[in-house]
């Protein structure tokens, strides 16, 4: 054991989970978005290319639902009864599922308070002028544009906080790690891979869509990073309980939009083959975390 009580093994296979996560992340991210730039450029048929960026989608949205029902929701109200578990205190109020309501509620106010401002004043064409791909035909945008690029920074927001939080659990993680991590990393890469679906499908900018996949791919090792850093700091009430905090805001964020955009993204033309996909990619994540067992 070194200075800090974490065997040498154990911070060996922390560390190179750092870097795998960081390598699968970029690589996974950054794969589809160059992928989907050259066949656009080469394909001669923009409504192929739309119908296949579509169905993309769905199975992004697929794999979205799953990490929020199947992970983030559970993780949370576990942090939850054991943190309050350990402080012993008793609660008699639904305060897991306030948190949850607080999120879904939060992204449903900013929403209207935005659209009612957008309503008000008519300079709504700038913004998506600094938003939207110049590339991208005006066609293939839907009349949901209006608070995509809001729904956007709070997919990124959620994906980039629960990749953090994973990484600080990682780091001060000291059983069955190995499992772990291998779990982690096929689900970050997961993750990666349908975050650049959704930001391509959005028509964001490259410089955009490119930051947005570096800042989620140095969450995670970020996560790592701080909880090594601060070994045995991370374990305290007081940090937990912010903790807590924050995953519940984050699931009913990530509740909010990963449902509506599973929603809409059902709608329109094709609709066995969007639901194909979208369960395609729930059952990809169901899978990866049936690993853990």
């Amino acid at each position: 054991m070194d200075s800090s009580g974490v065997s040498p093994g154990l911070l060996h296979i922390k560390l190179l989970t750092l870097v795998l996560m960081l390598g699968s992340s970029l690589l996974c991210g950054f794969s589809p978005v160059c992928v989907m730039r050259r066949a656009t450029r080469f394909s001669s048929d923009p409504g192929s290319r739309h119908r296949v960026l579509s169905l993309a989608s769905c199975l992004a949205c697929g794999v979205f639902l799953a990490s929020c029902l199947l992970e983030l929701l559970p993780d949370f109200l576990n942090h939850m009864r054991d943190t309050f578990s350990r402080l012993h205190i008793t609660l008699h109020y639904p305060l897991s599922e306030f948190l949850l309501a607080m999120g879904f509620l939060l992204v449903l106010v900013v929403e209207q308070m935005l659209l009612a401002f957008r309503e008000q004043t008519s300079d709504v064409s700038l913004e998506k002028q600094a938003l939207i791909d110049p590339h991208r035909s005006r066609s293939s945008l839907s009349s949901c544009a209006v608070d995509a690029g809001l729904r956007v920074f709070l997919l990124l927001f959620c994906v980039c906080v629960r990749a953090f939080l994973e990484g600080v659990s990682v780091g001060c993680q000291r059983e069955r790690l190995l499992e772990t991590c291998v779990t982690l990393l096929l689900h970050k890469a997961l993750v990666a891979f349908s975050l650049a679906v959704r930001l391509t499908h959005h028509a964001l900018r490259r410089t955009l869509v490119a930051g947005a996949l570096l800042l989620f791919s140095v969450s995670g090792p970020a996560g790592i990073g701080a909880a090594l850093a601060l070994e045995g700091l991370t374990d305290g009430p007081q940090v937990q309980l912010v903790r807590c905090a924050v995953e519940g805001l984050t699931a009913g964020i990530f509740i909010n939009v990963c449902v509506l955009e599973s929603v809409w993204q059902e709608s329109g033309s094709h609709r066995i083959h969007k639901v194909a996909f979208l369960l395609t990619g729930f059952a990809l994540v169901t899978a990866v975390l049936f690993s853990k067992v």
